[in-house]
This record gives structure tokens, sequence and C-alpha cells, in this order.
């Protein structure tokens, strides 16, 4: 994982690059990220839990795949490489939206311009690492 990100505005314009610590300290700097969400031919999503090794989030149920857009990534390329390392997988992703997401952790927190997007996997393959459980 790369220590600097993607920074941008409401538009997605970008505005440089600051390290990811930076980007989640305080109220964060809007930066590029992403979300997967995996479903399995039922249509039931599958959630993944944080490994409770990370710095932010440690323990705490997610979508099945979340990162960030480094420089040289696009939304779309940061997304297959984060699912591959993650999940295990290589599925087709397809984004459905755009959206920005702010939140706190313990005074520090997110402050992303999160794309969204949704494949379909009948089983993943993480790493201990990276997710600790998985649910339906």
């Amino acid at each position: 994982m790369g220590d600097l990100l993607i920074r941008v505005d409401d538009r997605d314009r970008v505005l440089g690059t600051a390290t990811k610590k930076a980007c989640h300290t305080g109220r964060g700097l809007r930066h590029r990220a992403f979300l997967v969400m995996i479903f399995n031919r039922k249509g039931e999503v599958l959630l993944a839990r944080r490994h409770r090794s990370k710095w932010l989030w440690p323990g705490f149920w997610d979508g099945t795949v979340a990162g960030h857009v480094e420089p040289g990534d696009t939304y779309a390329s940061a997304a297959r490489r984060r699912t591959f390392e993650e999940a295990g997988i290589r599925p087709r992703l397809r984004r459905i939206d755009l959206y920005p997401y702010t939140a706190r952790w313990k005074g520090d927190g997110e402050n992303e311009l999160c794309a969204l997007y949704t494949a379909r996997a009948e089983k993943i393959f993480p790493p201990p690492k990276e997710i600790d459980a998985l649910m339906l």
C-alpha cells in the first residue's frame, strides 16, 4: 500500500497528493476512495470485518472491499487491484455511484469521494491480515 493518496475537491478535480495519515487526521482531507460490494447469485451481500490491526475502524464490519485510489491509479484500477489483494478474486466490477463520504473515528476520520462498485462471486479468499471474518 502506498503512502500518498489523491486529494480532490467536491467535483473530483485533483488538488494534489497527501499522505494517508494527513488525509485521515482530524476532519481529514478530501481524497479518492472506493467501496466494492460483492453479491452472490442469491443477491446476498458479503460483508467483511476489518482486521483488528487496521489503523482506522479495526474490528468493524464493512463492505466487502474498501480502499484508496493512489497516484497513477484510476478508481477502477484501484478497485480491481484491492479486490484481488483483499478478496483473492478478479470479478467484473460495475460502477454504481460516486458519493462524498465522511465519518469520525476517535478524533480522526474519513473525508472521501467514494466510488461504489458491485460484483458477483460465490467465494472470496481474503488474506488473514486484511479480513478476520465474513458474513452473508
